[in-house]
């Protein structure tokens, strides 16, 4: 990858050749354990997102704004002034009858500064949709990322019901039998309450989840597509690290150009623009006699108790904020560029770590505890902390892979890489 200039970003992004992030890849006993067997993979995600921008009322309300900054730009293009038509009629000693027509000229430009005013606010329209369209699309991946870590923990918090429930009545069958004693039974159901309080809140949490995917996408499931294996941060490296090209930069960069056309366009419109008029008419006087007459008229306003100075002083202040607001963003896609970048690079270096040392099998480990305690060698208590130590390794392991995933998504909605990550997982 070709670096030109050694921004922060920059500088990210050349570490990040050193240190590539692992393919996705089979998924772990982890996965294994938390995936319904009809749940969605990866292209289905990008059929979702899609789908939910295509019927979105926010999408629609922006559409109808560009639609709206096209007619009123088309509008702007056009002539300022139509012309009057005049009929004049006048009886007494003579009578006087005439027709005319008169035109108020441009003559300082009015049209050429309001056409390129309304051309700059197609432009923010346009940045503006497609900012709508990317602070969606960043939300819907978000949900999905929050919805794939509580379902994890849903389905583990399930196991650990199941395992407690077959514990407590193990426990019972050994007390009956003199094997156990009775504050080790005790443990046990205490095991059990707190396993169906952690499943309780698990529950909670799945159903704020889709609470907010529901609302996102406008309808009621069950099933949500769940993503699949690890982001590789190919986009990432491949980035070229130009915030100019980001919609919010587009947008308020639009928006200045905007402001500054507003200033010629408050000068053109504090000019008087002069009316020029033409009459032809007859006078016939008591004596039959007829004469023709021909007129011109010519008006200007005298700008002279207000020559509206003060609507182009508002709009150079106007456009001195929105190049303020301009810098302002500039700085913040920036800071936000480079710490979703670090925090993605982190949360990789974090489950690599997690991959290498903790993802042990704990499906047996479960086991090998139940083994030994069947066999007398481990007491409950000792057995339900050991056990208790599988689970929260295993629901650390979801909080960090759900992690890793809202940091990607993060970077992917800093960096507008959504639709090419999407694109590419088709």
């Amino acid at each position: 990858m070709t670096i030109k200039t050694m921004t922060p970003i920059g500088v990210i992004l050349v570490g990040l050749t050193l240190y590539c992030v692992a393919p996705a890849q089979s998924e772990t006993l982890l996965e294994s354990q938390t995936t319904e067997p009809m749940q969605s993979s990866r292209p289905l995600i990008s059929e979702f997102s899609k789908s939910i921008l295509a019927t979105h009322p926010a999408i629609a309300a922006a559409t109808a704004e560009l639609e709206a900054a096209k007619a009123r730009a088309e509008g702007a293009g056009r002539a300022l002034y139509n012309p009057e038509i005049e009929a004049e009629y006048e009886n007494a000693d003579s009578r006087t009858r005439a027709l005319g027509v008169s035109q108020t000229l441009d003559w300082s430009g009015k049209r050429k500064a309001r056409a390129a005013t309304g051309r700059a606010d197609v432009m923010a329209a346009k940045a503006a949709l497609e900012l709508v369209q990317k602070s969606l699309l960043s939300d819907v991946l978000g949900a999905l990322s929050v919805h794939q870590s509580a379902f994890a923990l849903q389905q583990l918090t399930a196991s650990r019901v199941r395992l407690a429930r077959d514990f407590l009545t193990l426990s019972q069958t050994r007390k009956t039998a003199g094997d156990l004693s009775e504050s080790e039974l005790l443990t046990a159901r205490l095991a059990l309450s707190q396993a169906l309080a952690e499943q309780s809140r698990a529950r909670g949490e799945l159903s704020r989840a889709r609470e907010r995917l529901a609302a996102l996408s406008g309808i009621q499931r069950d099933v949500w597509p769940l993503v699949v294996g690890t982001p590789d941060g190919a986009l990432l490296q491949s980035w070229n690290g130009d915030v100019n090209t980001l919609p919010e930069m587009r947008l308020v960069r639009a928006q200045s150009d905007s402001f500054r056309t507003r200033i010629t366009l408050a000068d053109k419109m504090r000019k008087a623009d002069p009316t020029l008029g033409l009459s032809l008419g007859q006078e016939s006087n008591g004596l039959g006699s007829n004469a023709t007459l021909f007129g011109v008229r010519l008006a200007i306003p005298l700008q002279i108790r207000n020559n509206y100075s003060q609507s182009v002083t508002a709009a150079r202040a106007d456009a001195l904020g929105a190049e303020a607001e301009a810098r302002n963003m500039h700085q913040r896609v920036e800071a936000r560029l480079n710490a979703t970048t670090e925090r993605f690079l982190a949360a990789s270096t974090a489950w690599q770590d997690w991959q290498g040392s903790g993802a042990a099998d704990l499906t047996a480990q479960r086991d090998l505890l139940k083994t030994l305690w069947e066999a007398g060698e481990l007491n409950a208590v000792s057995y339900l902390i050991q056990l208790n130590q599988t689970f929260d390794a295993q629901a650390a392991a979801v909080d960090l892979k759900g992690t890793l995933w809202r940091s990607w998504f993060d970077w992917l909605d800093a960096s507008n890489s959504a639709n090419s990550w999407l694109e590419a997982i088709q």
